[in-house]
């Protein structure tokens, strides 16, 4: 059981590998990935099988991304496998996460209001929960200090964001819960003006009803119209 268990790992260990080489390269080409790592092209080939990469056609990034979100369930190396992953490849993993826990997701949410302007790395609507996130990739650990500072940035372009909604959608009674979070693969769980959350905590962060969670960082707001997906894409358009 020992050898057997060993050799599941070093194969996984191998997986790994060649899904990093392939995130670097942006291709799925054996003898590239081969070069790369040092490996036999019949070992890249068994990995890229393992991974559901072996016969990649059209969007190459799609087919990556998809393959690090099962890697991820499957392996939850969550660090591991965001390490090799560009900024726009990071923010495609954390959209992807939320997409399959059942979320309406939009990205690179431009707001202006006036000379007033934001960027908000992804959004995520769920009934009458409005999620924002700042995804950040950083190679090392955010510290306490630079965590909350990122939290308090990431305030500022919700609350115009919520005013952007309002302008929008009119005040009224429909009632939504907002909540801000910054997810990066290295920090340490937290609550400032945001929360903040490491990526391999995410969706158990997500799995606790708005409602109940700590106000502030999440707020309510009231809106005159219900926001749908299509208006919250509008609001990117616009």
């Amino acid at each position: 059981m020992g050898k057997r268990y060993r050799m599941h790992h070093m194969m996984g260990d191998l997986d790994l590998r060649v899904l990093k080489a392939a995130l670097q390269l942006n291709s799925t080409s054996v003898g590239l990935i081969s070069e790369v790592t040092g490996l036999s092209k019949q070992i890249v080939r068994d990995s890229l099988e393992s991974l559901g990469l072996e016969s990649v056609e059209g969007d190459v990034r799609s087919s990556l991304v998809e393959a690090t979100l099962r890697w991820v369930e499957r392996a939850r190396a969550f660090e591991e496998a965001s390490r090799a992953l560009t900024w726009e490849l990071y923010e495609a993993l954390v959209s992807g996460i939320l997409e399959r826990a059942g979320f309406f997701v939009v990205k690179n949410l431009r707001v202006v209001i006036g000379r007033r302007r934001a960027q908000i790395d992804v959004a995520a609507l769920s009934g009458s929960a409005l999620y924002v996130f700042e995804c950040k990739r950083w190679m090392r650990s955010l510290t306490g200090k630079m965590a909350m500072n990122e939290a308090k940035k990431l305030k500022r372009r919700t609350e115009l964001l919520c005013e952007a909604l309002k302008s929008l959608l009119g005040d009224g009674t429909y009632t939504y819960c907002v909540v801000p979070i910054l997810v990066s693969p290295y920090v340490a769980p937290g609550i400032g003006d945001a929360f903040i959350a490491p990526l391999r905590s995410l969706l158990s962060l997500l799995s606790s009803h708005p409602s109940t969670l700590p106000s502030p960082p999440a707020f309510k707001i009231q809106l005159g119209r219900e926001l749908t997906p299509d208006l919250l894409k509008k609001l990117r358009s616009s």
